[in-house]
């Protein structure tokens, strides 16, 4: 069944995968609010968002939302995902594309939000223990193609189009050649360490 397309097709879905499942979280949740601010003064703009923060009582918890035209939709409460899970990625890159289905975005980026160490891989979960190897990631990115490709063959040409790694030391030649194999054609990322928090989420108004 096609999504239910609204009234004003959007230029950009843009994700955000926050990972605040370890000492980032406070200065890089940011970025949320960023999101809405930015939605607000451009309303060709939608965000997927799933957020995941040092929540209540050191217990994490992850929040899984839509951001458009300065508002937030969020979903219940849950326990944290596992953010260093590529089964994760793959399932939200999917739910990023669905809502870029139903916007009608001509373009669909994702933001990762963490820790990043180039060829070394990103994503950091402290509750997990887990660390998503670089080799990964890009495979997620490519399985939540394909799950929304057979979720909705009438749309299964949609891509990720671009990946902003809002990480550490992520501009390198291993990591884009691995996206270039799941069909991401742009890769905005910096080869030096970072100051957190980060690149800001007004990056989605340059791209759209």
């Amino acid at each position: 069944m096609e999504p239910a397309r609204r009234t004003a097709p959007r230029n950009l879905e843009f994700g955000i995968y926050r990972d605040g499942d370890n000492n980032l979280d406070a200065s890089q949740s940011a970025v949320i609010r960023q999101a809405r601010a930015v939605s607000a003064q451009d309303r060709t703009i939608e965000f997927t968002v799933e957020d995941t923060s040092g929540g209540i009582f050191d217990q994490p918890i992850t929040t899984r939302s839509s951001i458009a035209d300065g508002r937030e939709r969020a979903g219940a409460l849950r326990p944290a995902d596992d953010m260093a899970s590529p089964k994760n990625l793959a399932a939200f890159v999917a739910r990023a594309l669905d809502n870029a289905e139903a916007s009608g975005a001509k373009q669909t980026w994702i933001d990762l939000v963490d820790h990043g160490a180039g060829d070394g891989g990103g994503l950091e979960a402290d509750s997990f223990k887990q660390l998503m190897a670089m080799p990964q990631i890009a495979q997620a990115i490519a399985d939540g193609v394909a799950l929304h490709a057979r979720a909705h063959p009438e749309d299964a040409s949609r891509k990720i189009d671009g990946v902003v790694a809002n990480q550490c030391l992520m501009a390198s030649l291993g990591f884009a050649d691995a996206l270039s194999h799941a069909g991401v054609r742009w890769l905005a990322a910096s080869p030096e360490t970072m100051v957190s928090p980060g690149v800001p989420s007004s990056v989605a108004a340059a791209i759209a």
